[in-house]
């Protein structure tokens, strides 16, 4: 018996007797040629086009990598809120002050 990859909604996998199933979501064509998905996560029963949540390498990698874009869009906002801030202290007549004073409260 050969196992097939998980297929897709646009590339299926093809099943027969002889197939085993993939763990995981797939879609797959049944031997009349119809169209069908096999839903291995809660997310893909209730909506066969929502995110697959099998808890499989690609869906970890797919999960950690939109992950890590947000963090890095908060990190990119994050900076640009810290160096238009840092350059009104600095421009400020009081900002050598505010800085001793800041280092200070945060000593605490």
């Amino acid at each position: 018996m050969t196992t097939p990859a998980a297929g897709s909604r646009d590339n299926p996998v093809t099943t027969t007797v002889e197939t085993v199933l993939p763990v995981g979501c797939f879609w797959f064509l049944d031997p009349d040629g119809t169209l069908c998905l096999a839903p291995g996560c809660t997310a893909r029963i209730q909506d066969p086009d929502a995110q697959c949540l099998c808890d499989t390498l690609a869906a970890r990698l797919d999960h950690l990598t939109e992950k890590l874009r947000a963090l890095q869009a908060r990190q990119e906002t994050a900076d640009k809120w810290w160096h238009a801030l840092s350059d009104v202290v600095n421009e400020h007549p009081d900002g050598q002050t505010i800085l001793t004073a800041t280092h200070t409260r945060r000593h605490r």
